[in-house]
């Protein structure tokens, strides 16, 4: 399953509109399968975004099942090292819980 954050919201700003994605994504998990998330046409992101679309995903998933189900395509720089830096905080709280 390919996941166009542009086809979802214009304008990917809110934790709101993380939400849609983190729906979006949640249900291909749930089912087992793969999905890949792209950002084509979009520049950067908040940290709100990414949390509510890709960092609540470790409230029901572990890190390794959603590493092995989730991919990111089409996207910069900035917002790979933005998703990397809050998966590795969030799971190191997590893991020292």
């Amino acid at each position: 399953m390919v996941i166009r954050i542009i086809d979802f919201t214009p304008r990917p700003s809110t934790y709101e509109d993380g939400e849609m994605i983190y729906a979006k994504i949640s249900e291909a998990i749930e089912k087992d399968e793969s999905v890949e998330v792209s950002f084509e046409g979009v520049l950067s992101v908040p940290s709100a975004f990414i949390n509510s679309a890709f960092i609540r995903l470790l409230e029901t998933y572990s890190f390794e099942k959603i590493r092995s189900k989730l991919k990111i395509v089409d996207s910069t720089k900035f917002i790979n090292d933005l998703i990397k830096s809050r998966f590795d905080f969030a799971s190191k709280a997590q893991k020292s819980q």
